[in-house]
Formats: structure tokens, C-alpha cells, sequence
């Protein structure tokens, strides 16, 4: 099995080097990839505010206790609320970065079509 994946993978180079990328291939293949920078950047930027915002109410967590005073109770609902909006930022982080890449292949298609 091993040995197939490396005769595929070796195929495919030698295909790849006899024939060389056009100069709307390389346009395309340089637009995915400024795509796929974009989504990735906006990806690691949505998980760094999510887990800012899940420190936050770990120490919210922590500050409330195990008291079941209203003051706790009230902590405990706001750690609660940061820990579902960071469940949302990091949805539409991915939702934003499928959406650049989307962009990135139907600009890249439109692209190779002309």
C-alpha cells in the first residue's frame, strides 16, 4: 500500500514537471492560497478571543466559588454567557473562513475559464 502512494505521489510529479503552469494556473493557484492565508489568519484570530473570553470566565468561575450567594449565582451566569459567545465567535470565525476560501476557489476557477 505504501509503495502505491509513493508510485501515485511520483506519477504525479513527473506529470506535473513535464508540463509547466500557465500563467493563469499560477494566478489561480496564487489566489487560493492568498485565500487560504486569510482564512487561516481570521481562524486564529477567532480562537485567540474565544479562549480570552473562556479564561475570563474560568477566573469569573473561580472569583464566584462555591458560595450559592446571588452575587456567585450572577458570576456563575456571566461566566456562562462568555463561555457560550465564545462558542459563537469561533462558529463565525469558520463560517468567515469558508467563506474567503469559497471566494478564493471561485475567483481562482473564473480565473483558469478565461
Amino acid at each position: 500500500m505504501r509503495t502505491g502512494i509513493l508510485f501515485a505521489a511520483l506519477a504525479l510529479t513527473s506529470l506535473t514537471a513535464c508540463h509547466p503552469k500557465t500563467p493563469q494556473e499560477k494566478q489561480a493557484e496564487q489566489l487560493q492560497h492568498e485565500a487560504d492565508a486569510r482564512a487561516d489568519a481570521l481562524t486564529a484570530a477567532a480562537d485567540n478571543k474565544a479562549s480570552d473570553m473562556e479564561a475570563q470566565a474560568e477566573g469569573i468561575l473561580n472569583q464566584a466559588g462555591q458560595s450559592g450567594s446571588f452575587e456567585a449565582r450572577r458570576l456563575k451566569v456571566r461566566a456562562d454567557a462568555l463561555k457560550t459567545e465564545a462558542k459563537l465567535v469561533r462558529q463565525e470565525g469558520a463560517a468567515k473562513a469558508r467563506a474567503i476560501r469559497d471566494e478564493g476557489k471561485a475567483k481562482a476557477s473564473a480565473v483558469l475559464a478565461q
